[in-house]
């Protein structure tokens, strides 16, 4: 091709060809050739990567449970302004920093444990409680991974919790910290303060003419629009609805019991010790020390390691750090010292502490859970089957209000729904569900032919928006005296924060004391009493609480009200802190040991980047986004 261009390069035919190039390259650029080469590639730990399909999977699983737990969507835009994109990406590097320094101890899950975990998963059965192949795809596809992406991910997630296991299965907080978080999520403190605030005899004194209102209400239009609305009609296929039309003998119940009597027993689980040793003469010489009448203990103590530094409790054999040593712990006897055997941490013995035998259940305590897996599975089937009907119903013209009234089911409408979903009541649909109709109510247009919503359980729902109300300007008369309010309001603000901010001054430099700044204002010196970090009411909001936590003891704090527009000007007059007793010990150490350990593992992934070849892109996450907004959805 080279040798062609340059032959013809002088000629017309080259001349027209390097004129065609430059148009092209005029028109779409060079810039995304060598740009976007590896773009989808956000991090590299190892040998481990961050791609675009991980990250988005796991950015919008985070937006969906942030949305389930505030009960309202959150956009993708609104989660980036806080921040999620940055932490869903910090949560990454920490686990691949985990699995790739685990690839260098070559520890990996193996395919039978795999296998298992995958089977005993009960999302992927069917209503004979059995693995379905055609279930397990199903879940996939809703969650938009593909089967490679899943495997990996479930290899990483084993090794994870082992290392997380064996990291800080037993893990204690010192007696020194606890201390210090004791005093931080106890200490009182009591103030005299008394609230700043403006009257109507003061507001009446704030004049406001007719030329500030306007030009108030020109610079803050978007202040005064009418909200948008939409109204909608769905159709929604639920499972729930659909299962509690079927019937199930129970003779039927009973025979599915009897096929999967193996999904009804608990594994065989055993605690054990795993004791590494430099090598193997001293691992062999502990080993002739236990025969010789050690203990267990004294085995321990010369090594100098306690039993929180090696205990392995109640694992099954798939839940071992390899297939390897659960075959040895599950070969040998309860109190018996054995090995060495090679462990990820060098020469290893193994002593087996705790033997918890198998056992399975009765019928009569799974018979409900057989009947729900039962239904649900044939409901998932009556979903589709109707899904499919409505499909060919809605492309021969029906509307939903005859599909609905057809096929016998269920049909509701709403109006003047907002973006948060305000007036939305429907307690059959989850609030992932509501979120994710919402979203599209809000992201299309006025339209009948809108593609059918699934959710991760399988349950669809057909949507038409019926009415679309945008925001609208309201004209200057009609919002009048709320714009008059809204500058009175600021007007008192700025008046009042000066005043605060002089009257603080004065305590501070010893020229007024509290009491008489009260007499200046002939109210009442208020106290509060033995007031919380975690103290806040109408009147101590959030923002005082810490202004107040960071003043010194007699030194004076100024902070807005809870509610309203009122300011509290303050001392501080005692500091306690409540009285320590174990019990309050070990539940600090409970509700910290989550945190604490979450700070240990970004410690831990931050020196294992430093070892390992690391190299991170967070500006690819701009190009990425771009891309998705682009194109439209996620």
């Amino acid at each position: 091709m080279l040798d062609f261009l340059r032959k013809n390069a002088s000629g017309p035919f080259g001349f027209a060809l390097i004129i065609l190039l430059v148009l092209a390259f005029s028109v779409w650029g060079i810039g995304d050739i060598f740009r976007n080469y590896d773009s989808g590639i956000i991090a590299r730990i190892g040998d481990r990567e961050i791609n675009s399909q991980e990250y988005l999977f796991r950015y919008n699983r985070e937006i969906n449970r942030i949305s389930n737990k505030l009960e309202r969507f959150i956009s993708s835009e609104e989660a980036r302004n806080s921040g999620l994109d940055i932490q869903v990406l910090s949560n990454l590097l920490v686990e691949k920093s985990i699995n790739s320094s685990a690839d260098v101890m070559k520890l990996r899950p193996s395919d039978s444990s795999l296998k298992e975990r995958i089977k005993n998963t009960s999302a992927f059965r069917n209503a004979f409680n059995q693995f379905d192949k055609n279930v397990f795809i199903q879940v996939l596809r809703q969650n938009g991974i593909t089967e490679d992406l899943f495997f990996k991910m479930e290899r990483d997630t084993i090794v994870q919790s082992q290392i997380y296991r064996a990291l800080f299965e037993n893990i204690n907080i010192s007696q020194e910290f606890s201390n210090l978080i004791y005093r931080f999520q106890n200490e009182d403190r009591s103030v005299d303060y008394v609230i700043l605030s403006f009257n109507d005899k003061d507001a009446s004194n704030i004049e406001i003419n007719s030329e500030e209102l306007v030009s108030y209400y020109n610079k803050n239009l978007e202040n005064y629009k009418t909200e948008a609305n939409r109204s909608f009609t769905i159709i929604q296929l639920l499972k729930s609805d659909l299962a509690s039309d079927i019937n199930v003998e129970e003779k039927f119940l009973e025979e599915l019991y009897e096929i999967n009597i193996d999904n009804y027993q608990t594994p065989e689980k055993r605690s054990y010790y795993l004791i590494p040793y430099n090598s193997i003469e001293e691992a062999n010489i502990a080993l002739n020390n236990y025969s010789d009448g050690f203990d267990i203990d004294l085995i321990l103590s010369q090594r100098g390691l306690s039993i929180d530094d090696v205990i392995q409790s109640q694992l099954a054999f798939d839940e071992g750090l390899n297939e390897e040593i659960s075959e040895v712990v599950f070969d040998i006897e309860k109190n018996k010292l054995f090995g060495p055997i090679q462990g990820p941490f060098g020469p290893t013995l193994i002593y087996v502490s705790e033997i918890y035998p198998s056992f399975k259940k009765d019928f009569s305590e799974v018979r409900s859970q057989i009947e729900q897996n039962y239904k649900l599975e044939k409901s998932q089937d009556k979903v589709y089957e109707l899904y499919n009907i409505i499909e060919d119903q809605r492309a021969e013209g029906l509307t939903l209000e005859e599909i609905a009234e057809t096929n016998n089911i269920k049909i509701s409408s709403y109006s003047s729904i907002n973006i948060l979903g305000y007036n939305f009541n429907n307690f059959d649909l989850s609030e992932d569900l509501k979120s994710t109709i919402i979203e599209n109510v809000f992201q299309s247009d006025l339209d009948y032919g809108m593609d059918p919503i699934e959710d991760s359980d399988g349950n669809i729902v057909f949507l038409r928006i019926d009415n679309i109300e945008k925001e609208k300007q309201r004209d200057f008369e009609s919002v009048k005296e709320i714009v008059k309010s809204d500058i009175l309001d600021m007007k008192q603000k700025i008046m009042l924060d000066s005043l605060s901010k002089n009257y603080l001054n004065d305590i501070k430099g010893n020229v007024k004391t509290l009491e008489k700044i009260a007499d200046d204002l002939d109210v009442a010196i208020l106290k509060k009493y033995n007031l919380s970090r975690y103290s806040f009411d109408e009147v101590f909001s959030k923002s005082a609480v810490n202004e107040i936590f960071k003043t010194n003891l007699n030194q004076p704090f100024l902070s807005n009200v809870g509610i309203g527009n009122s300011i509290i000007i303050g001392v501080v007059t005692e500091i306690s802190v409540k009285q320590q007793d174990e019990e309050r010990i070990v539940e600090i150490n409970q509700q910290n040991e989550g945190e604490l350990k979450n700070e240990l593992l970004f410690i831990l992934s931050e020196e294992l980047q430093k070892e390992l070849t690391s190299e991170v892109y967070p500006e690819r996450l701009d190009f990425l986004f771009e891309t998705i907004n682009a194109k439209g959805s996620f």
